[in-house]
């Protein structure tokens, strides 16, 4: 390629690269309802003593997929994830373990 095809190569590059920072970035607003979020699901795993045994991510609307690691008892996932659904800081809780879902997902109140 000639000098200038790579020239706009790079730049083109660089643009998209600016415009998928852009998307991922994360509103004031947003963040306090992630935290929020955050907080409350991380003190469920905590009190029911699950913690280390499952991941979860919370979306930028507050809603919360959650993974039970295949050690967790039916009772305990279902009671947390019962909890959750429960929480005003929460906007809604998909649950999985081993890549099944294990609770009916539930978006909002």
């Amino acid at each position: 390629m000639r000098l200038k095809q790579w020239m706009w190569v790079l730049i083109l590059g660089a643009l998209m690269g600016l415009v998928g920072c852009q998307s991922n970035t994360v509103s004031s607003e947003q963040r306090a309802l992630m935290d929020a979020a955050d907080r409350a699901v991380s003190e469920a795993l905590f009190d029911a003593e699950v913690d280390a045994s499952t991941s979860y991510n919370v979306h930028k609307d507050g809603f919360v997929v959650i993974r039970f690691g295949g050690g967790v008892p039916s009772d305990v996932y279902t009671s947390v994830v019962a909890q959750l659904r429960a929480d005003e800081r929460i906007n809604g809780v998909k649950a999985e373990q081993g890549g099944r879902e294990v609770c009916i997902l539930s978006h909002g109140r």
